[in-house]
């Protein structure tokens, strides 16, 4: 398997977040990331031009919402930039950086190097073989027989859409290949803890938008950084398998549901619409963004930005049936937050997406390829692992610069800027000589656990959900946490990814084996699994904790959003992911950064996106 293209300087252990130690591999799989699907950024809270004196709101007499932007850059020498982070926002802002620099004719150079305490790339998007000895390592480099190798699953972010312009056109320009995602063909239910408040058999997509059945096909098929995206292949005749109310048509759902399936339909077409607008050369020509509040008025976000999910929804007069048991569920799945613990721009980018893919083996493959296509020098692991910036007071005529401390006091060095591609407070940098960490509110984020079981049964067992034994069972399952049940479920979700193939599945007794992916708040023990499963058919348990996601609970004022640029040659890309938190997003708040990077330092404002540019580059 070839290795990635880029200047890789070695270091052998892995940092604190990842999986497990093991020597630097970067094996390039198809990679792409969904987040999470990004088309999705709702219409309310986020971007305006930093060249643009308009401000909607009345900045906390506290905080700047944007640090001095400094001198333009006359040395000779082209300015050194420091990238801390290699997810989706770091390695694309590479990548961007070198896109400009490429225009040779505009002078727009930069030397940049990555630094990632992980030992790969990709951050919150990687992949697991769960079947394997070692299930991070991938079959084929230690030795395996190649015919025995099956693609890997997605242990982080796992799809994109059709709207998320930047990573469908990386997924172009780097000939990678996508699969439409999807588990097992099977059926679809939500779990409230004591009953299957809804049920569905048959294909999902937006095509219950052009048919009056089936109203809820689009809600889950967004998913932004979860791995549970809607399949296309599932059986049309309906089965219904429970004691609650089932919908075999649109009659019976619009009795249960009413009209508020196409209320949030046009909710949701209208937050993509505004989205959409992010990446016409009329928007980006205006210049970058520097505050996070200007940004969310200038696409109309505030409003539900503003709200808890399930307030926002109430207003807009959707009924509570369908907030509480199918936007809930959606909620629940894609940021692990039931609807009464989110802002709405949360819940819409939870509902906005159609077209759902991943890269084949791996969506982590486009984050490799914006670094590997950079030019970057990248250092990764623990050694890399950046512990200090410290601040060098401008001198006369002279832009301020940066040094960069590591835990191994070593791979450092002085730069012109810094960008920041990782959630500050989990990053552990301490930031001398400038005011930035008091100007970055604490973000919380959801711990996640991500399960995946080995089991030789193709559907969980009914007894587990009160059913008669012989009841047909959906083999994808969301749960909701906001109806009147009393018990609640012990899953966010649960979906049967794919069948191994029988060379694979063998290694663990006779019966085709299953590999399912399961999201929680808490572990979830042996004896849980057992009765979900069956007793002795699990095979195998793999379990995975992250950060995942911000907990977006409402944006009330400009305090409670972090700048852009909190000091003169220092960005800040995830302050972004107070409003919405997807791969696609990333990489917008990053050519964000880059544009307003390039403007303070250049005097350079793009034409238009790099996803409308009309290059292949």
């Amino acid at each position: 398997m070839s290795k990635a293209p880029y200047d890789l300087l070695p270091t052998t252990a892995s940092g604190p977040h990842h999986p497990r130690s093991r020597p630097v591999r970067l094996f390039v799989v198809p990679v792409v990331l969904a987040v999470f699907a990004l088309v999705h950024l709702t219409r309310s809270q986020l971007l305006f031009p930093a060249n643009n004196v308009q401000t909607p709101f009345e900045l906390h007499p506290d905080r700047s919402h944007t640090g001095g932007k400094g001198s333009l850059w006359e040395d000779k020498q082209v300015p050194r930039i420091a990238i801390i982070g290699a997810g989706a926002g770091g390695s694309s802002a590479a990548y961007f950086l070198s896109h400009f620099a490429k225009l040779k004719e505009l002078g727009l150079e930069t030397l940049v190097t990555i630094y990632d305490e992980n030992d790969y790339v990709g951050g919150r998007s990687t992949v697991i073989w769960p079947w394997q000895t070692d299930p991070y390592e991938a079959p084929g480099s230690v030795g395996d027989d190649p015919m025995m190798y099956e693609a890997p699953v997605e242990l982080g972010a796992s799809i994109f859409v059709e709207a998320n312009k930047n990573l469908q056109k990386a997924m172009r320009v780097f000939n990678l290949t996508y699969d439409a995602y999807g588990g097992e063909d099977g059926e679809m239910a939500i779990w409230d803890g004591e009953q299957f408040v809804f049920t569905e058999a048959g294909g999902w997509g937006w095509g219950w938008w052009d048919k009056t059945k089936m109203l809820w096909r689009c809600v889950i098929s967004l998913l932004p950084y979860s791995s549970f995206a809607p399949s296309s292949k599932r059986q049309e005749s309906p089965r219904h398998f429970s004691q609650a109310p089932a919908h075999p048509d649109g009659l019976r759902m619009k009795k249960r549901y009413g009209r508020s399936p196409f209320t949030v339909r046009s909710l949701v077409q209208s937050t993509v619409k505004g989205f959409l607008s992010l990446y016409s050369p009329d928007f980006v020509s205006r210049g970058a963004f520097s505050s996070i509040a200007n940004f969310s008025a200038a696409i109309d976000l505030e409003s539900p930005a503003a709200h808890l999910a399930s307030d926002y929804f109430r207003e807009q007069g959707v009924n509570s049936l369908f907030t509480n048991e199918l936007i809930a569920a959606a909620t629940t799945v894609n940021y692990g937050s039931p609807i009464d613990q989110i802002h709405g721009v949360g819940a819409l980018v939870s509902l906005a997406a159609t077209g759902a893919v991943s890269i084949r083996g791996g969506n982590r493959q486009i984050f490799e390829s914006f670094v590997g296509s950079s030019g970057a020098r990248l250092r990764l692991g623990s050694s890399a692992r950046v512990t200090e910036l410290l601040k060098l007071d401008a001198s006369s005529g002279k832009r301020a610069k940066w040094i960069v401390k590591t835990a191994s006091g070593e791979q450092g060095g002085t730069y012109d800027a810094v960008i920041i591609a990782a959630p500050y407070h989990q990053t552990g940098v301490r930031i001398v000589n400038s005011a930035t960490a008091s100007l970055i509110p604490k973000q919380p984020y959801v711990n996640l656990h991500v399960t995946f079981v080995l089991t030789n049964t193709s559907m969980p067992q009914p007894s587990y959900f009160d059913l008669p034994a012989k009841s047909s069972m959906p083999n994808m399952i969301f749960g909701t946490f906001n109806t009147a049940s009393k018990s609640k479920p012990t899953f966010n979700s649960l979906n049967y990814l794919k069948p191994l193939p029988a060379s694979i599945g063998s290694r663990f007794g006779e019966g085709e084996v299953h590999v399912v992916k399961m999201f929680s708040s808490d572990t979830l023990d042996v004896e849980t699994l057992n009765a979900i499963y069956g007793a002795g058919s699990v095979l195998k348990v793999i379990e995975k904790v992250w950060k995942a996601y911000p907990k977006l609970e409402p944006i009330l004022s400009p305090a409670d959003l972090a700048p852009v640029r909190p000091d003169e040659g220092l960005y800040y890309l995830n302050a972004f992911e107070r409003l919405v938190s997807t791969m696609e997003t990333e990489t917008v708040s990053s050519f964000n950064i880059v544009s307003l990077l390039l403007n303070d330092f250049y005097d350079y404002t793009p034409p238009t996106s790099w996803a409308e540019w009309d290059d292949q580059a």
